[in-house]
């Protein structure tokens, strides 16, 4: 009886022991508790985080790699869905957003924005951006799959953006419906453009503007000859148009340019 009592009086401290190295890595470092939904706060409206948009919207977390916290926003009805691909910085969501509102506000254009790991409110574990990049875009154009989209899927990336959509659209399996490049780079974060433009079989669309120091319109020419694609077009635009999503205009109350109009129709599926 003694001994049974003894066991039971140890029993509490073998619990708090196993608890205590369950929660830590093989290095010693603590990990951080599953996150679940009770615990998880909602996601800060997209207007909280960028301002100014007009049309209502909904925000969401999407699962990411490794347990990452992905948010993402989801902007406008209809058909035909835009899935955009932010470029590097600390932008997140809101360099696509005023765009995406007036898609919703003019085109009948849903729109879903992500913020990819280390950027906005997402968070995410040290990783392989370029993985992590790669994993969470597959993974907004699942959840815009599965979540209402009954006609095109077309994913718009912008600078890095650019890169890594096309890794997308080169892979992703059913594919999407279209891709479009603005100011992609030729490669970056080990990611290569040009390998990914040969393995297209999608409508795509490149768009550039001269002197651009992160891209040239050689390069872009280059992406665009290489995918064996019969629906595909190149955009110079005029000298200083601008970098990535600066290519759509709209910036301070200015006009949208005649790109953000035909990307529009690319997006509702008009491949011309």
């Amino acid at each position: 009886m003694r001994a049974s009592a003894s066991r039971r009086s140890l029993l509490p401290v073998v619990i708090a022991l196993s608890i205590m190295l369950a929660s830590c890595t093989t290095d010693g470092s603590s990990r951080p508790p599953t996150t679940t939904a009770a615990s998880t706060p909602a996601p800060p409206p997209p207007a909280e985080l960028c301002g100014g948009p007009t049309t209502p919207a909904q925000s969401l977390w999407l699962s990411g790699p490794s347990g990452a916290q992905i948010y993402a926003a989801v902007v406008g009805t209809g058909p035909a869905t835009a899935v955009f691909v932010q470029q590097a910085g600390p932008t997140g969501v809101c360099g696509f957003w005023p765009y995406a509102d007036w898609l919703a506000r003019t085109k009948g254009v849903r729109s879903v924005l992500f913020g990819q790991c280390g950027t906005g409110a997402s968070q995410c574990p040290a990783g392989n951006p370029a993985d992590q990049w790669r994993t969470t875009t597959t993974a907004a154009v699942t959840w815009a799959r599965t979540n209402g989209a009954d006609g095109p899927i077309t994913l718009v990336g912008a600078s890095a953006g650019g890169v890594v959509a096309l890794q997308v659209a080169a892979s992703i399996r059913p594919p999407v419906d279209a891709v479009v490049d603005l100011s992609g780079e030729r490669r970056w974060m080990g990611l290569d453009s040009l390998a990914a433009a040969r393995r297209l079989q999608v409508p795509a669309l490149f768009a550039v503007a001269p002197g651009d120091s992160y891209v040239s319109v050689a390069t872009m020419r280059q992406l665009h000859e290489a995918a064996p694609v019969r629906a595909k077009r190149l955009v110079v635009l005029a000298e200083g148009a601008g970098h990535g999503w600066e290519l759509l205009g709209g910036a301070a109350g200015s006009d949208w340019s005649p790109l953000a109009v035909r990307v529009a129709a690319w997006i509702q599926g008009r491949h011309r």
